[in-house]
């Protein structure tokens, strides 16, 4: 939905990730009125370039963070249950290189005393897991974790350095990105008076409460004076707040990467489970198959820079290094990486040490514009805890505009899940009510189904109120999905196609003929020109995150030359 006009706004949402949507569905599911704008597409900054899991954080018990670790604990166990057409339980194993050394420096570093990595024993894993597990007992689903220190029980061709293994669960979310669009559309159906924009730009008048949100999808321009602002930029929360006339030091980014790889031997060992491993400094690495790659993970390096999404070739090597030495027999090549994501997390600043070690739990400041109108700053926190987060920023804003809330999400299901359940029986049926009504073969209707969970019977009856054809370059995918993907979730640009409303990229699937095709039929669907088409075409192959295998198109350019 696009506007003419800013009137009638209470809150004003300046940030389109995981969390400003997260303050938008509360707020709207309570009835007040919220725009919420983003410069570029809603998921794309740090939202977008997640582990995609949902987990506690077990690393982060060394730091003392027990709060951050339960209430991660407890999220994890809402998503599992309340979105589980895409979370899904995913057993972490550990391998291990001896029994107790570094248990004293985790001990240090747990009473606040030690700082420098080490390596991580048995011993001090089993009493981690133990005081996890009890962190997240409320609403727990998952098996707890179990040990192996026997060398026939550990994986296959594990390196010979290992000692022992342990085995943990958390969960993964299959696709965040599309949560999160959900959410979105959730709260604009069940309140009218929300909205949300990607692609449009905003300026604030200084010294005033007003704003100027200019649309660059429709050309239109207009004004609003909120009651209240959020400011829910991630890792740009300063720039932004400077733009606003406020000097804050609130944010500390760094940025983080992950390879995504296609490697047929070490998806099969993997066996769809999830592989934490020490780098061999004290530093932790996790990998793990997504539905057809593998999902490697993650670098953090501090940047002044928030708008830095290059990924260094010492990035690259550092982690298929790492990965290369987890087995005796497979080795991971650069010409393995299919994709790459980047993105800046938004720390709280509190010191230059180890990013490792920062503090990762949220919070929110509180400053004021002109005309005394609040401005609250969301500072750090992590994916698993959106919700909650979500939650407290409404309730803070609830407090300021004199309301009360009358609907929670924490025992609220997505809009995927509504009637989804956690079972595969529950996927089946609607994979069968799908055949039934849309007369679609069983793998269309389980890819429907697989890839919007309950939102699937949506798209089938898009799909078939006009004659629909496969893509030419990717049968999966139809001309009419892609339309409702641009219709209906504001794919404006041909990133936002394969990158957020698909994962194109992420099954290692992009070739410039397929984005050529998906290109010219965004460009048909917009009412855009070829020329449009050719410039999404050149400006997606000169992306990184798009170009890192030699199985790959080259850029334009590069073959232009050639």
């Amino acid at each position: 939905m696009r506007l003419a006009s800013g009137a009638g706004f209470d809150v004003l949402i300046l940030g389109g990730g995981v969390n400003g949507v997260a303050v938008f569905r509360e707020l709207a599911l309570n009835g007040v009125s919220a725009l919420l704008v983003e410069r570029s597409d809603f998921c794309r900054g740090a939202s977008g370039a997640s582990s995609r899991m949902a987990h506690g954080g077990l690393r982060y018990l060394e730091n003392r963070e027990f709060k951050l670790v339960a209430e991660s604990a407890r999220e994890r166990n809402l998503l599992l249950r309340h979105a589980a057409h895409f979370t899904q339980p995913l057993e972490v194993v550990v391998p291990l290189t001896s029994y107790l050394q570094g248990l004293p420096g985790s001990i240090l570093r747990f009473l606040g005393v030690g700082v420098k990595g080490s390596t991580l024993s048995a011993a001090g894993l089993k009493a981690a897991l133990a005081l996890y597990e009890h962190l997240g007992r409320v609403g727990r689903v998952l098996p707890s974790h179990r040990t192996n220190l026997r060398r026939i029980d550990f994986p296959r061709y594990l390196a010979r350095r290992y000692k022992a293994v342990i085995s943990y669960f958390d969960a993964r979310i299959r696709n965040p990105e599309a949560l999160v669009l959900e959410m979105l559309e959730e709260a604009m159906a069940v309140c009218p008076v929300c909205a949300a924009l990607n692609h449009v730009s905003w300026n604030h008048q200084s010294g005033s409460d007003t704003f100027s949100i200019s649309d660059g999808e429709t050309g239109q321009t207009f004004a609003m004076r909120p009651k209240l602002v959020v400011n829910a930029s991630g890792a740009w929360v300063d720039e932004v707040n400077a733009l606003l006339g406020r000097n804050t030091s609130y944010v500390r980014p760094v940025k983080g990467a992950h390879l995504v790889l296609r490697h047929d031997a070490l998806f099969e060992r993997m066996a769809g489970r999830a592989f934490y491993f020490d780098d061999g400094t004290g530093r932790m690495v996790i990998s793990y198959p997504l539905d057809r790659t593998i999902l490697l993970g993650t670098t953090e390096i501090p940047t002044p820079d928030p708008s830095d999404d290059t990924i260094a070739g010492d990035e690259i090597t550092y982690l298929t290094s790492a990965i290369s030495s987890l087995f005796e027999d497979i080795e991971v090549r650069r010409e393995h990486i299919v994709a790459m994501t980047t993105g800046m997390r938004p720390l709280q600043r509190g010191g230059a040490g180890d990013a490792n070690r920062a503090n990762r739990d949220h919070r929110i400041a509180e400053d004021r514009l002109a005309g005394d109108v609040p401005l609250l700053s969301l500072i750090g926190g992590k994916w698993t805890t959106f919700r909650a987060f979500g939650e407290q920023v409404a309730d803070r804003i609830l407090a300021h505009l004199q309301r009360t809330r009358s609907v929670g999400t924490r025992e609220r299901d997505y809009p995927g899940a509504t009637g989804f359940g956690a079972g595969k029986a529950n996927a089946g049926a609607l994979v069968k009510q799908l055949e039934a009504c849309f007369a679609l073969t069983s793998t269309r209707a389980e890819a429907l189904v697989h890839r919007y969970g309950a939102v699937a019977e949506q798209v089938a009856a898009f799909c078939a109120e006009t004659i629909d054809a496969p893509l030419e370059h990717l049968a999966e995918f139809t001309r009419n999905e892609i339309r409702w993907l641009v219709e209906e979730r504001a794919a404006l640009g041909l990133d936002d196609l394969i990158l957020r409303r698909t994962q194109i990229a992420l099954d290692g699937d992009c070739s410039e003929p397929l984005l050529r095709e998906l290109a010219v039929l965004l460009a048909q669907v917009r009412g855009k020109p070829a020329s449009w088409a050719d410039c999404e075409i050149e400006r997606c192959l000169a992306m990184p995150s798009l170009l890192c295998s030699a199985g790959r198109p080259a850029s334009l350019k590069e073959r232009r030359r050639g």
